[in-house]
């Protein structure tokens, strides 16, 4: 009996995660912000951001290329380095651009660049970036600093490779300190799996959208935690509790 009901139980994991498996993996990626950068995770300071916006258009007025940005708390256990690629084609980023991937709640990052960008930043350079401006402040949540430091670094070489200088004067002169509060790690980190993203509701006013995309997601991770609490409760109390207390009867 007591193989029946492991057994029981090892199938109501899998009808749960069969359930809903198919809804993340067409609500994954979200759509190209109106600007370069997407902080879903809302852990960007309005200043880091308006930073970001001017060095990228500096970079694309030197160097043709753009630096985007895509913050997230969980990816679902997909992998960063393949989700980061995937969005980079689903906006749509020109050969010269790079996406950079901040993923939260899992302490992981990724980037992805396009085919002239890679010429000018290859991997090798990648990993000296990441290592050496990057990884430590980003592990510390010092996430303005973290961005701030690898895009200066990586657009200069992305410039310097089309034999051009890239102008950082007067931004980010607050990089060091983190403007936004830092997120809490309460949250599970298979929630992902489970969260909607609405990508049909796009409305005129970006502000506004973004600003209702993130409430939703809130609402999701909320609601689906406390659900899927009370649903694995019952699977637990009907497989071993109830039985037990029949028997004792």
């Amino acid at each position: 009996m007591r193989a029946i009901r492991v057994a029981a139980l090892v199938a109501a994991l899998v009808l749960c995660l069969g359930l809903t498996a198919p809804a993340f993996a067409e609500t994954k990626y979200p759509p190209r912000p109106q600007g370069t950068v997407a902080d879903l995770a809302g852990v960007l300071g309005e200043s880091l951001i308006e930073d970001m916006e001017t060095l990228s258009a500096r970079l694309n007025t030197a160097a043709g290329s753009r630096i985007y940005v895509l913050t997230r708390h969980f990816l679902g256990g997909v992998n960063a380095g393949n989700y980061a690629r995937k969005v980079f084609d689903v906006w749509g980023l020109g050969s010269g651009d790079a996406l950079v991937l901040m993923v939260i709640g899992e302490e992981t990052y990724a980037l992805a660049l396009g085919a002239d960008a890679e010429k000018a930043v290859p991997n090798d350079t990648q990993i000296s970036l990441l290592a050496n401006h990057f990884r430590a402040p980003f592990l510390d949540r010092q996430y303005d600093q973290a961005l701030s430091q690898l895009a200066v670094n990586m657009g200069q070489s992305m410039a310097k490779a089309k034999n051009q200088t890239l102008d950082a004067a007067g931004l980010f002169g607050q990089s060091a300190i983190q403007s936004t509060p830092q997120p809490q790690t309460t949250d599970d980190w298979w929630y992902g799996m489970f969260a909607k993203d609405d990508y049909n509701a796009r409305e005129n006013d970006a502000d506004k959208y973004w600003e209702n995309w993130r409430n939703q997601w809130n609402h999701e991770e909320t609601s689906i935690n406390w659900r899927s609490i009370i649903i694995w409760a019952l699977v637990i109390y009907f497989l071993f509790f109830r039985k037990k207390r029949r028997r004792r009867g």
